[in-house]
């Protein structure tokens, strides 16, 4: 299984490098590394793993099938009523009938279908590979090293100046990410600790440095996000960082469901606050926490507009942006603006709320499974951390369709799934 694991290291490693190194050939290795992992996963997985893993990703399974097929609905040939209404206008130019289709680009909506699937593979090649704690281990310091990485090039960049902004965007919301990973870290380097020190005796020197190497990672991750001064992601990280915190001081002091319950109403309560008032008098949410130029928002709110309600298609914004376009806005950036508003044009409004609702319900999850673990509760933990601010990022920015932080997130989420019941439990 070591090998699977330097597979999903190398997973963990080329997403990493995608946002500073040029290269049209780099996200093609994804889904090749992900297949290769997986085939090597199905040949060495020990039985008893195997059947941890089964019990762990059947649900994943049956969810992640849902979009998938919405996919190839949106791919396959459907009446003229379904079918989008460009289909009708270009059926003129040919001598034989065309059968329309949901999709403005088929051709982008099979690469989306791709992508979409080399996630969901990372997240079962990480569950699979994580099952074992060792493994475990290696994947989250190499993740937490991964983001402070990210976070120390977001630092160079924003003090030359050098970085493009969509490259910017998704370096910092690792950098958010950075920061729930480097408090996991200093969280299991404490509990080893702990652990170590009553078992074999162990004395504090060996749980300095590690704990000072992840509280150094934790700074730069901070300080990245810091020297950004946007409110909202800001906001998103603490969100993140706050609810981790919040969990390691629920266990650890033993406060119980009544601890847990005040805690969670009040941070309910201020982040309701906080949302109200960054939102100001904005009608639509998925453009609410926007601060971009009033051009490309209002580009973005006349194609929400006339999104139909089985989108135009995964991956056909591009493809469809052009129609809206009028004058110079050739010269504006061809994306929308945020990740919930692309999300809701390509695969439309319902399968945006779907999402948010299942991002919630995994928190929940993750957060039942930390408060039954021991020692090892911090996976699960951060897991539901990074989900909970993804989905404020979901509304901030398009990183979440970048190359870096999806990958990031699936494994993050895989090795949150791997380690969220303990071995007798399966």
């Amino acid at each position: 299984m070591f090998v699977a694991l330097g597979f999903l290291l190398g997973l963990v490693a080329l997403g990493s490098v995608m946002p500073i190194v040029d290269g049209t050939m780099l996200p093609s290795f994804l889904p090749l590394l992900a297949a290769i992992g997986l085939v090597l996963v199905a040949v060495r997985l020990p039985p008893a793993e195997a059947s941890r893993f089964g019990a762990l990703v059947k649900p994943l399974v049956i969810g992640a099938a849902i979009p998938a097929l919405w996919i190839l609905f949106q791919m396959a040939p459907v009446p003229a009523g379904l079918a989008h209404p460009v289909w009708a206008s270009v059926k003129a130019g040919f001598p034989s009938p065309v059968a329309g289709s949901i999709t403005v680009d088929i051709g982008a909506t099979a690469m989306a279908l791709v992508s979409y699937l080399t996630l969901v593979g990372a997240i079962l090649l990480a569950t699979a590979v994580t099952i074992n704690r060792d493994r475990a281990e290696i994947v989250l310091i190499t993740l937490t090293g991964a983001t402070t990485l990210l976070s120390v090039g977001l630092l160079a960049t924003s003090i030359f100046g050098m970085a493009h902004p969509a490259a910017r965007e998704e370096l910092l919301d690792c950098a958010c990410l950075g920061v729930i990973l480097a408090s996991a870290c200093a969280c299991f380097v404490y509990e080893r600790h702990e652990t170590r020190r009553a078992k074999l005796g162990y004395g504090d020197a060996r749980f300095v440095y590690p704990l000072l190497a992840s509280l150094a990672a934790f700074l730069i991750s901070a300080t990245a996000v810091a020297i950004s001064r946007s409110g909202s992601v800001i906001f998103a990280a603490c969100c993140g960082v706050g609810l981790f915190g919040a969990v390691f001081l629920v266990r650890r002091l033993s406060l119980g469901r009544w601890g847990a319950g005040a805690i969670g109403l009040t941070a309910s309560v201020i982040v309701i606050a906080l949302i109200s008032g960054a939102a100001g008098t904005a009608s639509d949410p998925r453009l609410a926490f926007v601060r971009k130029d009033p051009a490309t928002v209002e580009l973005t709110q006349r194609i929400l507009a006339d999104a139909p309600f089985f989108g135009d298609g995964a991956g056909a914004f591009s493809s469809i942006l052009p129609i809206y376009q009028f004058g110079d806005d050739g010269a504006q950036e061809r994306k929308a603006v945020t990740a919930a508003a692309k999300l809701s044009i390509e695969m439309g409004r319902t399968m945006l709320w779907a999402a948010v609702i299942v991002a919630g319900l995994a928190v929940v999850l993750f957060l039942r499974a930390s408060a039954k673990r021991g020692r090892d509760s911090f996976y699960a933990a951060a897991a539901a951390s990074c989900i909970v601010s993804l989905i404020a990022l979901a509304f901030i920015n398009t990183a979440l369709f970048g190359p870096t932080l999806p990958v990031l997130s699936a494994v993050i989420i895989g090795l949150g799934l791997a380690q969220s019941q303990g071995r007798n439990a399966a």
